[in-house]
């Protein structure tokens, strides 16, 4: 197999202790990435129909690392991994969900001849999967077991390619050479101990923090996935692979760092984990500003702290980059001016200290954590090794934040007040209003989407996802909306898609509860399904939509993925099948979550979404809000959501992807008209089809 695929597929089952292969062009129509693993996952885990996909630790489960058919053949971007399986952090349900990490996990991944690893099962002692090419072994992981996810990866590096020195020294893997190290994933302590904010770590500072999908590598017994390859990938057009890259940075300009280090992601432009060092450095975003938000020296050692016991920066999430919400009338008086955008699980202890109800002696005691502390590196310390050894509080926070606070009857009040800022799903707060359609995504998914394509939107963001901290646009709404409604295939022609009103009437005719935003959330699933996640280009790269160094002010997408995906693949579809195909699979994913219990009742916001003070902040500068016959850029931090408009969106957006607008359920006629006919007598047997 070629253009872009390695043509197999590693499945291994742990309890077995199995190692088989599937062949990806079994699954190739599913495109890769989320695609081939939704697909997988429907095969192995659903159609048996032998458990009701409600346990992210039950053995048949099963996780799957994938790549996308772009990964490993230059493409900037696109050399992403793709990680889902039945995930323990969503809340009040365990459910099917995925996330992504850079780095060069998937790329070393093709080189060694793979598409993906798939792995279910349960192993009776600690072991890690080591892959040399063609050969793949399960090795016993006890004397690794209780190590820091650095100690992991450089015994295991010591194990595989001896002590070489990252791209300098040449070692021999069978028959060839390689200066490269292995690319290795693999828990920490939090993952060890079944934590369900546990991530996985690859490298010096690349983590999948979302999912906690730690937590179900340490409830199969699996420490790491090692591997390294000699090979390569063949791609359709490699002259249409380099023509394309050399049009898309001349014709399309924009600011890029210019330090990578030597762990960036492979192919990367931005080069957002500066690290010149396997351990130590910088890392990215919120693992970065973890430690205060300050950005000072104690940040790195913070970060580097998170890293090596293996816990989601997110999940575990203390003040973030000190963007507070707004001050709204009605808001509860604790958000004037105190709450982070982000706050997750540090903040929240914070807030029941300065309430009175946790710390030491008090009703919530915080054993060994103390409070007074908690502004320190030591508390920071504290708090992930309790966390990790499961002693005093923290054996009730690795159980998650919305469990602890269900424990400790705190979980109806602190949700209704916002003090739990947890949208849905049990993801924590990211920038979800007054950007709507990423709130419908938490909504529709299972939890934060962490989606940036309409960043491009706000006044000051004329780039982009790739202009976050560059200057301010340009361009004017009008502008704005004509570029807009020509680049959003199939839905070209609706500036209102982007309306951001939500008050009266107008909310429901043309805002934030119309047909119009349902088809803007409908084209950020599909898009997603395809480019982000089955392609695996990273999406704080592409789409972009909008280019403010040129005079049109016309970016580069859908164009520069289109023609990036023909040179490898040879697949001269348009832009608009790739859609279809990303509707397919969103449509699969949907399938799988309704089997694992997923309807429209328990389709809900969290209280606190639906009063005032919901809004976090507005960095862009403004969305485009139509109102008495014009459009304006308004900063709508006033916004909350309103229950009926809620669920009319709801009717609205499972109508258009063809679902029971009774349950949200896909339906027969949808299903069998993508192809996918066994799913739907599958779903049916279980009665869980739509009408």
């Amino acid at each position: 197999m070629a253009n872009g695929y390695a043509g197999k597929i590693l499945s291994i089952n742990l309890t077995k202790k199995t190692i088989t292969t599937l062949d990806t062009e079994k699954y190739k129509e599913y495109a890769g990435g989320i695609g081939i693993a939704s697909a997988i996952f429907w095969d192995l885990a659903v159609a048996p129909g032998d458990w009701d996909l409600k346990d992210a630790y039950d053995p048949r489960n099963v996780i799957s690392l994938m790549s996308g058919p772009l990964a490993g053949t230059g493409i900037p971007g696109a050399g992403r991994t793709s990680i889902s399986a039945v995930s323990p952090e969503t809340f009040p349900i365990h459910q099917f969900a995925r996330t992504s990490m850079g780095g060069r996990f998937a790329t070393m991944l093709k080189q060694a001849g793979w598409d993906g690893v798939v792995v279910q099962g349960k192993s009776e002692r600690p072991v890690w999967i080591n892959i040399i090419n063609d050969k793949v072994t399960i090795e016993d992981a006890r004397s690794l077991w209780g190590l820091n996810t650095y100690e992991t990866q450089s015994e295991i590096t010591s194990m595989v390619a001896g002590r070489t020195r990252f791209g300098d020294e040449w070692h021999q893997i069978d028959e060839e050479y390689t200066t490269a190290r292995p690319q290795i994933v693999c828990i920490g302590p939090i993952g060890e101990t079944r934590a369900k904010i546990a991530a996985l770590i690859h490298g010096s500072g690349v983590s999948a923090r979302l999912g906690g999908f730690g937590g179900v590598f340490g409830a199969k017994n699996l420490k790491a996935i090692s591997v390294i390859g000699t090979g390569g990938v063949k791609v359709s057009d490699p002259k249409g692979v380099v023509d394309t890259r050399l049009w898309h940075f001349t014709a399309f300009p924009k600011p890029l760092h210019n330090d990578p280090g030597n762990a960036s992601c492979m192919p990367c432009l931005r080069c957002d984990r500066r690290r010149n060092s396997y351990h130590g450095g910088e890392t990215m975003c919120v693992d970065q500003h973890w430690f205060n938000g300050h950005g000072d020296a104690m940040e790195d050692r913070a970060a580097e702290m998170l890293m090596k016991y293996g816990l989601s920066g997110w999940g575990g999430h203390f003040e973030g980059m000190k963007m507070f919400v707004a001050d709204v009338p009605g808001a509860p008086e604790f958000f004037k001016g105190k709450v982070p955008v982000e706050p997750g699980m540090g903040w929240y202890l914070k807030y029941l200290y300065d309430q009175g109800i946790l710390g030491s002696g008090r009703k919530i005691d915080s054993y060994p954590l103390h409070m007074d502390q908690y502004d320190t590196l030591s508390f920071r310390e504290a708090f992930l090794d309790c966390i990790a050894r499961r002693i005093g509080i923290g054996d009730a926070l690795a159980e998650g934040l919305l469990e602890a606070a269900e424990k400790w009857g705190r979980l109806e009040e602190d949700l209704n007040n916002g003090a739990l800022r947890l949208p849905a799903w049990g993801a924590v707060y990211h920038w979800t209003l007054p950007g709507v359609e990423w709130s419908y995504n938490y909504l529709l998914g299972t939890g934060d989407p962490a989606w940036h394509g309409f960043f491009a939107l706000g006044k000051n963001m004329g780039g982009g996802p790739g202009a976050l901290g560059e200057p301010a646009g340009t361009y004017s709404i009008e502008r704005l909306l004509e570029i807009m409604s020509a680049k959003t295939i199939p839905f070209t022609g609706d500036p209102m898609m982007f309306n951001y009103a939500w008050k009266g009437e107008d909310a429901k005719k043309t805002g934030i509860y119309s047909e119009h935003k349902a088809k803007q959330v409908a084209w950020t699933r599909h898009y997603a399904s395809f480019w982000n996640e089955s392609m695996s280009f990273c999406e704080m790269l592409l789409p972009v939509f909008i280019n403010v160094d040129r005079p049109d002010n016309w970016g580069p997408s859908p164009d520069v993925e289109l023609r990036y995906y023909q040179a490898v693949t040879g697949n001269k579809i348009p832009f608009e099948e790739t859609m279809a195909i990303g509707k397919r699979l969103w449509t699969l994913e949907r399938a799988i979550r309704v089997m694992g219990g997923r309807d429209r009742e328990n389709e809900k916001f969290a209280p606190f979404m639906y009063k005032p003070g919901a809004s976090a902040m507005n960095f862009q500068g403004g969305v485009p809000v139509y109102e008495n016959g014009k459009w304006s850029w308004q900063d709508n931090l006033d916004m909350y959501l309103d229950d009926t408009g809620v669920e009319l969106f709801k009717t609205r957006y499972y109508k258009l992807e063809g679902w029971d607008e009774r349950n949200g359920w896909p339906t027969r006629k949808t299903l069998e008209g993508m192809g996918l006919k066994h799913v739907a007598d599958d779903m049916a047997a279980k009665g869980k089809l739509g009408t």
